[in-house]
């Protein structure tokens, strides 16, 4: 059988995949989140994944620990908790079978996000 149809009727394993393109999603998204500009006058400088995803339907979180630094004239200079790393929560969307960075969550942590994802996907 040619490749191409190989590809196209072979079965996806979402988790599997996710597992596998990690380190490259996370590259992604932590591009993404950097040049939003937000939280405005932070600066995203690094990061680093803590722990394994947790992956649902059409969806996966992964906690993340993010040093963020002050923007030299911005309203955080002064503040000197702004300086340094912060857990947040990176969010990934499946569709059309494959995974994409979605966005960032703040303040709560990757179960609580996924019991969030999860109790909205059984409502819906």
């Amino acid at each position: 059988m040619l490749p191409w149809l190989q590809r196209l009727f072979r079965r996806s394993d979402p988790p599997a995949e996710l597992r596998a393109q990690l380190p490259a999603l996370l590259a992604e998204w932590f591009t993404q989140r950097r040049q939003a500009g937000k939280p405005k006058g932070l600066t995203w400088v690094q990061y680093e994944s803590l722990g394994r995803p947790i992956v649902g339907n059409g969806w996966a979180v992964v906690e993340v620990m993010v040093l963020f630094e002050p923007t030299a004239d911005g309203p955080l200079a002064d503040v000197s908790q702004a300086n340094g790393p912060r857990g947040v929560v990176a969010v990934f969307r499946y569709t059309r079978r494959r995974w994409t960075a979605e966005r960032v969550v703040f303040n709560l942590s990757a179960e609580q996000v996924a019991e969030q994802f999860a109790r909205h996907k059984s409502e819906g």
